[in-house]
């Protein structure tokens, strides 16, 4: 089996599969020291309530005028989950299916050439990865890149779940917002020197290149905050 994986006409696929192992083992070594790879890939390429990096689709798309790159992304769920959930599931589909193919063709007859299988699971790996995303993004527990934009958080108060929050360090807080939907947005203190620790009610009052800019809560605030009432 290891002789065919290693195949020309398999290795592209092979690879999807590798580096698809790679993401994810890196993303649990990063996670463990504070800076996940998804986090730093998010505020990268930052994906805001349908919105990237500010603009919205249909006027530019990724720093490029909307047309047809605009398009996929947003057909394929780019948005509505994470873009390192997306690339994890467009590597799965290509891998899977490329493999799947190649190992059925092998079995009949002999492998296609790796260009042409490219080609043909192109296709599959884009309705794969479109269905996939869109289970996936009513499944996973909604953050500030779903339902809105950043901004509508100004002025909410939630409580620190991944900390304690200090300027450099992934952390995220509970904030529970005007309609009553729990999100878990990435935040850092407003004052860089701060440290806010992990069970702290805190005030967003900001939001610094998607990241919402937070401080220690004042006592009456938390009490009138969403999530407090909502059992915090």
């Amino acid at each position: 089996m290891l002789d065919f994986l290693v195949l020309p006409q398999v290795a592209p696929f092979s690879i999807a599969a590798l580096v698809l192992i790679g993401l994810t083992l890196f993303e649990i070594l990063t996670l463990l020291i504070g800076k996940p790879l998804s986090a730093i890939l998010h505020h990268a390429v930052h994906v805001d309530g349908g919105h990237i990096d500010g603009l919205h689709p249909g006027k530019e798309v990724l720093g490029g005028k909307a047309g047809l790159f605009g398009s996929a992304f947003d057909w394929l769920n780019l948005g509505r989950v994470p873009i390192f959930i997306l690339l994890i599931i467009a590597l799965a589909a290509f891998s899977i299916s490329g493999l799947a193919l190649q190992i059925g063709l092998n079995g009949i007859w002999r492998p296609m050439p790796a260009l042409l299988a490219v080609a043909v699971v192109l296709v599959p790996t884009a309705y794969f990865t479109r269905w996939l995303s869109s289970l996936v993004a009513r499944i996973v527990p909604r953050d500030e890149t779903y339902a809105q934009t950043s901004g509508d958080f100004v002025g909410l108060v939630g409580v620190v779940t991944v900390g304690p929050v200090r300027a450099g360090v992934v952390a995220r807080a509970r904030i529970v917002d005007r309609h009553g939907n729990t999100h878990f947005p990435r935040v850092e203190p407003a004052d860089l020197a701060a440290v806010i620790p992990a069970g702290a009610s805190v005030l967003v009052i900001d939001v610094r290149k998607g990241v919402l800019a937070i401080a220690v809560a004042d006592p009456a605030l938390v009490a009138e905050s969403p999530a407090v009432s909502s059992g915090q």
